[in-house]
């Protein structure tokens, strides 16, 4: 009963404050500047406002009132909502090891994202340019962005249009003000066999990205498309390791019941059978 009441109220909060900014941007902005800036700059302007500020902020807001907890099938945007499927974990003797193998299996590792690189995304974007190693966006997994992200661009040019990509997490013990220990614990007893090793264990996150721009459907934010069979992606990576014959061996945990769940895109619905693949590498 709270949380259906905690719901109304958050739907009528974001009512109220979208229908505010509207009339303000109707009656009010649109007659000041009319005569002074074209009308197509006062529309890119109120939709990156809305898209880029208002909206996220108040999903966070929304997450602060109503508070999600998941298994951890999925890692989140920035606003909490589910993206990407996790469906991979690699056991590595170190970040270093895994970026050998990496990068001798053919993939480029991202890029920070920083304004600069943004740009220089865009532009490959729209241009069709290459830039092999564009930075991806943040996600989260254990309350905390990607440590590493790899991508293997699927056009010709190396452009950063389509792409596969993979985002890895080390899996690491949370401090103990931290709200992620039903996370870490989830995986830990997945993947207890492999704790004792003197190594480390990376878990990722695996989708490709077959068109350059979608639209996220909560936000309006310009993003790519995904496609919704995350476990082939996770099978791609997989085998590009296994070229490389820096695989000592792989496993797979006992699927669940099907994972079916919408992704920040419009069109694209992950479907997996939630199993998790585990690749030791050598």
């Amino acid at each position: 009963m709270l949380t259906l009441l905690l719901h109304t109220l958050w739907r009528l909060l974001i009512l109220g404050i979208g229908g505010t900014i509207i009339w303000l941007m109707v009656f009010e902005l649109v007659p000041y500047v009319n005569q002074r800036v074209p009308i197509f700059f006062i529309v890119l302007l109120g939709y990156c406002a809305v898209a880029y500020g208002m909206i996220p902020s108040l999903f966070r807001l929304y997450h602060v009132i109503v508070k999600h907890d998941h298994i951890p099938l999925y890692v989140t945007t920035s606003d909490g909502w589910a993206s990407d499927p996790v469906n991979l974990a690699l056991i590595v003797k170190d970040k270093n090891h895994l970026l050998k193998v990496m990068k001798k299996a053919g993939w480029y590792e991202a890029d920070p994202l920083t304004l600069k690189n943004a740009i220089r995304e865009v532009w490959s974007i729209l241009f069709n340019t290459s830039y092999p190693e564009a930075p991806v966006s943040n996600l989260y997994l254990f309350n905390r962005p990607h440590e590493l992200a790899f991508q293997i661009p699927t056009n010709d040019q190396l452009s950063a249009r389509t792409r596969h990509h993979v985002r890895f997490w080390r899996l690491e013990a949370p401090v103990d003000d931290r709200k992620d220990h039903n996370h870490f614990d989830f995986w830990s007893e997945k993947l207890f066999k492999w704790l004792h090793l003197e190594k480390e264990i990376w878990i990722g996150a695996c989708t490709e990205e077959f068109r350059a721009i979608d639209f996220q459907w909560r936000t309006g934010r310009f993003t790519h498309a995904g496609s919704h069979e995350s476990d082939k992606e996770r099978d791609f990576v997989i085998q590009t390791l296994t070229d490389t014959r820096k695989v000592r061996s792989v496993h797979t945990s006992d699927p669940g019941e099907e994972l079916r769940f919408r992704g920040q895109q419009f069109r694209t619905f992950y479907i997996s059978d939630s199993s998790l693949k585990i690749a030791e590498l050598k």
